[in-house]
């Protein structure tokens, strides 16, 4: 990119990038999310080979659904030793890891600070087993008088809540059951797709060191229901949907190309943000239009695309992230990409993991590698 006429304390890089996955013997000794993502922004800082944890001056945390905390990021700076003048632990939604980590390099961009830090993280798979098992965990007491986050059935019609169709697993039915038949596919024929695609996920993250699942899977072993894949709802079964049980953080850091240039981070390792593009479906799914396409989808990818001359081929790497096939699948035709492109680099929510609102800040640092 030229950047000859930008100063270069004016210009993000991200330079550091960190992952953790645990997995305990013990259940007591499972580390809480507040541990995970000071772990993970260690990890980010030596990733970088420079000491810039100390200087954040911007620090976003991902929405965490399992454990509760009262001011969760400014536990986190106390933690870290950090008073940022830019610190927000944000609401609910998949794509803040990837909208934070742009907002963060437009405040470089803007002056407004010279060293930034995007993280996140999940500690369901413990809280689960502690609850099931009645282990009392010796984290940070959870918060009960805060409240829980506004999710999903709080945004629809009380028609759809009183007939059940309300929640991800019983919408995103309804676009399986649309696009394959816009697309001219009978549900047979869809299905298979799905089981190639999510294959394909499923090899990515067999060799990321940093999935929950490590293991591949064919299509049909995907979409065919057994005692140990039992059908979820029509058209998923369990290896077709995402996997929130897990034990994992991530985190980024970001800095001037100046800050970075003196702090002696080598060039190879400077990530240069591009650009970037944001659109909102309504959250009440009965609001919307038709169930072929996400309107907000495909406003962002042919911005993006616009990035690249127009041409989504053009991307070397790329990762369309879902719960359910069908996003994927839709994301892929408005690319204009042919099912021999790899579709992730990070292993997608059911075989590399979910961990709820932060999975894309995996894929960030999936990416930057």
């Amino acid at each position: 990119m030229t950047t000859s006429h930008i100063p270069e304390d004016r210009i993000p890089v991200i330079v550091g990038v960190g992952e953790i996955v645990d997995r305990p013997k013990d259940i007591a000794a499972g580390l809480e999310p507040l541990t995970l993502l000071e772990e993970a922004l260690k990890r980010a800082e030596a990733d970088s080979g420079a000491r810039l944890l100390s200087e954040v001056q911007s620090l976003d945390v991902v929405n965490f659904l399992s454990w509760r905390y009262r001011d969760p990021e400014k536990q986190l700076a106390q933690r870290l030793g950090i008073a940022p003048a830019h610190l927000y632990y944000g609401p609910v939604g998949g794509e803040s890891p990837i909208r934070y980590l742009h907002e963060a390099a437009q405040r470089i961009a803007r002056g407004e600070c010279s060293v930034a830090a995007v993280c996140g993280a999940e500690a369901q798979s413990t809280a689960t087993k502690a609850q099931r098992a009645g282990v009392e965990l010796p984290w940070t007491p959870f918060a009960h008088d805060v409240e829980e986050p506004k999710r999903g059935a709080a945004f629809q019609k009380p028609m759809a809540v009183a007939l059940g169709v309300f929640r991800p697993i019983t919408v995103y039915p309804l676009y399986e059951s649309a696009t394959s038949a816009h697309w001219g596919q009978t549900p047979r024929e869809a299905l298979k797709e799905s089981g190639e695609l999510w294959s394909t996920y499923a090899r990515v993250a067999a060799d990321n060191p940093n999935s929950w699942l490590k293991k591949t899977f064919t299509g049909d072993e995907i979409t065919t229901a057994t005692p140990d894949n039992r059908m979820i709802a029509w058209p998923y079964t369990k290896l077709m949907v995402a996997n929130p049980t897990v034990n994992m953080g991530g985190a980024l850091i970001l800095t001037s190309l100046a800050k970075a240039r003196a702090a002696g981070v080598p060039e190879e390792k400077l990530i240069y943000p591009l650009g970037g593009a944001s659109a909102e479906e309504p959250r009440d799914y009965l609001i919307r239009d038709q169930f072929v396409e996400s309107h907000a989808q495909t406003a962002v990818l042919k911005a993006v695309m616009d990035l690249v001359g127009g041409d989504g081929r053009k991307f070397d790497a790329i990762e369309l992230y879902s719960c359910f096939p069908c996003v994927p699948k839709m994301a892929r035709r408005t690319l204009g990409l042919g099912l021999d492109v790899q579709p992730t680099v990070t292993g997608g929510l059911t075989f590399f993991g979910a961990p709820l609102n932060t999975y894309m800040t995996h894929s960030a640092c999936a990416m930057v590698r």
